[in-house]
């Protein structure tokens, strides 16, 4: 990975495309998942637009994979040449308004180079959480990558509440990637997405209720190989005063418009509809 890291990125490109070639056509790595996620989804697509979209998801794919290596060397200069933010401002202000904050970021976009820039968005302090793996390899290898260069503490998520409670009396920037499968249990939060019955975590929600965290949606979106765009939108700014639920409605329909508008960016080799409301009854 290191050698990568020395390459061009016009080089690193070239072999995603062989990449591509190999996991799309010859070992068609999670071919029968993803197409049947983008079927479910966009029913009012016909086929050859479902396979446009499906190819752009496998090119995305690989490109994020040879990016990942650019990790290793990149410091910020190389993130923000690379990273447009057109409405700076929204976080700024939530900083001088003395607000902790969390970025709700769903699989889109490269998300491990938007974790790369939270520290230099505002003076918040930094911070990602993240789930552990089991091979401890791998491990050690993800959060080098993530953290090299730049000052970014990685919580796991099961402390993810003790580290905030330690750190109450400075003002935090917390990166919640909170699109993953949960389990389908009944405490899960359920609501249509995509036209379909879906189970999300709920813990964006009760931390920022518990700990009266604004939550904002990261809305990041590929321009070009290697070039991102990032806006940012309010979800909620008073939790304390919200509804249960409330919070993860906005939340789900922020990722749903974001999905509708740039159907190729999210992550769909995942098998993100496999439980079912009713499995647990």
């Amino acid at each position: 990975m290191a050698f990568l890291s020395i390459h061009p990125f016009w080089l690193l490109y070239l072999k995603s495309d062989c990449y591509f070639f190999l996991i799309y056509h010859l070992l068609r790595y999670r071919r029968k998942v993803v197409r049947e996620n983008l079927l479910r989804s966009f029913p009012e697509k016909d086929a050859r637009e479902i396979k446009s979209i499906e190819r752009r998801f496998y090119h995305n794919l690989c490109d994020l994979f040879v990016e990942a290596p650019k990790m290793m060397r990149m410091g910020p200069h190389g993130y923000q040449s690379r990273i447009t933010i057109t409405n700076l401002e929204l976080v700024q202000q939530l900083y001088e308004q003395g607000r902790n904050v969390f970025y709700a970021l769903p699989h889109s976009g490269n998300w491990e180079w938007f974790g790369k820039m939270i520290p230099q968005l505002t003076p918040h302090k930094g911070m990602a959480v993240y789930k552990m793996v089991e091979n401890p390899v791998f491990e050690m290898l993800m959060l080098y990558l993530r953290t090299c260069n730049c000052e970014l503490e990685m919580v796991e998520s099961k402390t993810v509440m003790r580290r905030l409670i330690e750190l109450h009396d400075s003002k935090n920037g917390v990166l919640m990637m909170a699109d993953q499968t949960s389990f389908g249990l009944p405490q899960d939060y359920w609501t249509e997405f995509l036209h379909q019955d879906t189970c999300w975590f709920t813990g964006i929600e009760r931390l920022a209720k518990k700990l009266d965290y604004t939550i904002v949606f990261v809305d990041m979106r590929r321009t070009g190989r290697g070039r991102y765009e990032v806006s940012f939108d309010l979800i909620v700014d008073n939790p304390k005063e919200m509804k249960d639920g409330e919070i993860m409605e906005r939340y789900v329909r922020s990722v749903e418009r974001f999905i509708q508008s740039n159907p190729d960016n999210w992550l769909w080799s995942h098998r993100r509809w496999k439980h079912s409301r009713n499995q647990q009854a």
